[in-house]
This record gives C-alpha cells, sequence and structure tokens, in this order.
C-alpha cells in the first residue's frame, strides 16, 4: 500500500472548491430564510396530524429540504478536498449574513451587541485566512 502523496490541484479545481465554501453560507442563508418562513406559516396551527400536512404543503418546507440537501453536498465535495480548518471558518460568515436577513426581510432588531459580534466574526474569518495563506515556517 502506497502513502498518499497530495497532489497539487489545478488552479480551476481549487477556484471551485473556494467557489463552494464561498456558497456555503448562502445556502445556509437560504436554508433558515426557508425555515423562518416555514415556522411562520406553521405558527397559527396546533401540533399534530394538521400541523404535519400543512408542513408538507408548504413551498418552504421542500425549500429547506432542497437547500440542506445541497448544503451536504457542498460540504462533502469541500471536505474531501480540503482542510477542515481551511474550510469551517467561511461557514461563519452565514451568522453575519442571518443577522442582516433577519433585520431586512424579518423586521427583526439588530442590537448593537449582534453588530459588534459580526463584526467580530468577520475580522476572525479574516485572520484565520491571513494564517492559512502564510506560508509554514522551514517550508
Amino acid at each position: 500500500m502506497t502513502p498518499d502523496i497530495p497532489r497539487p490541484r489545478p488552479a480551476s479545481r481549487r477556484l471551485v472548491l473556494w467557489a463552494l465554501c464561498g456558497a456555503m453560507p448562502i445556502l445556509g442563508l437560504g436554508y433558515q430564510i426557508a425555515a423562518k418562513t416555514t415556522a411562520v406559516a406553521l405558527s397559527t396551527t396546533a401540533f399534530g396530524p394538521e400541523w404535519f400536512a400543512k408542513l408538507f404543503s408548504l413551498p418552504s418546507t421542500w425549500m429547506l429540504l432542497g437547500l440542506e440537501a445541497l448544503s451536504f453536498a457542498a460540504w462533502m465535495t469541500v471536505l474531501a478536498e480540503m482542510s477542515l480548518s481551511a474550510a469551517f471558518p467561511m461557514t461563519a460568515l452565514g451568522y453575519v449574513l442571518i443577522i442582516g436577513a433577519g433585520w431586512a426581510l424579518f423586521h427583526e432588531h439588530a442590537s448593537v451587541m449582534q453588530l459588534v459580534g459580526g463584526a467580530a466574526i468577520l475580522a476572525g474569518i479574516w485572520t484565520i485566512g491571513r494564517a492559512e495563506a502564510e506560508p509554514e515556517p522551514g517550508a
């Protein structure tokens, strides 16, 4: 059995992987918007058989299930090719996007602490990304 030898990926393959990493927060945002829309639509129905019937009749239910499946496929593709420490920080962008979507689409209040937290997340993503881009000492 031969050891796995890392092979350089073509530039186009790297671009696809980074595009998938960038798509993850967008897919997560879409999922959360569909979930909130579904929850609001179900809020007037008591939990039980009627609730389930209504759940599966809502287009937003099917949208959130589809977005979850797409997210899973994208994430499995990314993880097969990239280190978890390089890929995962990009998913944190979803938190910032969701604060904005809550405010813009659902008229939810965004507190100063949420905005500060969002800025901290963005700074953390930038910091981690810079660390990943730097060559290792002695390399």
